[in-house]
């Protein structure tokens, strides 16, 4: 898959999800078969102050790329300004999230919530695509609620104003994340658009990210919770659809070695404080 000037090795990527895809599991997952990589989703408005937490949130290694530093938003002038930071940062691609099903995100019109208006999305799309040199990508639902699916008039409109790829959770944003997925919208999304369509959402195991393909024409599927205490998915989808065959699963060993380097990574990046606190959750 191509984004841009960006070449994607194979269609497995790593879904963007808050409080877990920070740096120590972003590197585990590339490790373990990822072919792209993604941040958690990050404020624009912190991200284009150069807040200390947010700077802290978009750090990245060269053994990472490609990778996605995700931003969300409503006000275009402040967003392309919080691109120009990921850009700055390092990352491959910059990622607009217009998808985010969180309460609060969607009370200050953010997220999830400007589905209903595809033609702010655009207009959003439009100015991050100015400010910065790298492919632009933005992650969707299929719509508000299940009565309303907008998601192929946001995705043409971002295609219109530059979009390189779009990534489409076959969820709406009322639905949050109950309820199995729609994929017949990603199929029918990727017959809407021209650029690259991911799809995402009820992909538990290498099987279902074939058939995922499969039944949908996506140019890849990006596995969120499916790949929490299973990050093997990745290398182990990839080789289901090259050879019809994966390999056999980790053994306690290996689950405890790979466990361990969390660990590990989680205290240097987070310091023993906080990090002993997100282990005891």
């Amino acid at each position: 898959m191509q984004l841009g000037r960006i070449r994607i090795s194979h269609p497995f990527a790593l879904a963007p999800m808050e409080e877990h895809t920070n740096p120590p599991f972003r590197m585990l997952a590339r490790q373990l078969g990822a072919g792209l990589l993604c941040t958690e989703r990050i404020d624009s408005s912190d991200v284009a102050k150069r807040d200390r937490r947010a700077l802290r949130l978009l750090e990245t290694a060269p053994g990472e790329s490609p990778c996605a530093g995700q931003i969300s938003g409503s006000d275009p002038a402040e967003m392309a300004e919080a691109a120009r930071v990921v850009e700055e940062r390092g990352f491959a691609i910059v990622d607009l999230n217009f998808e985010c099903p969180i309460r609060r995100l969607v009370q200050r019109g953010e997220g999830g919530a400007l589905l209903s208006d595809p033609a702010a999305i655009g207009r959003i799309v439009a100015a991050v695509v100015r400010a910065v040199s790298v492919p632009v990508t933005l992650k969707i639902r299929t719509g508000p609620d299940e009565a309303n699916e907008t998601c192929v008039e946001v995705a043409r409109e971002a295609e219109q104003a530059g979009a390189a790829a779009v990534d489409l959770h076959a969820r709406s944003v009322r639905q949050a994340y109950v309820g199995e997925a729609d994929w017949s919208a990603v199929g029918r999304l990727k017959q809407a658009v021209s650029i690259p369509v991911l799809g995402s959402g009820s992909v538990r195991s290498p099987a279902d990210a074939v058939r995922f393909l499969k039944e949908t024409g996506a140019d890849a599927v990006a596995i969120g919770r499916g790949c929490l205490g299973n990050p093997w998915i990745f290398k182990q989808s990839r080789e289901l659809f090259q050879t019809g065959a994966a390999s056999r699963d980790p053994s306690p060993t290996e689950r405890g070695r790979v466990l361990l380097q969390l660990i590990e990574g989680e205290f240097r990046y987070y310091g023993n404080a906080v990090a002993l606190r997100r282990l005891a959750r």
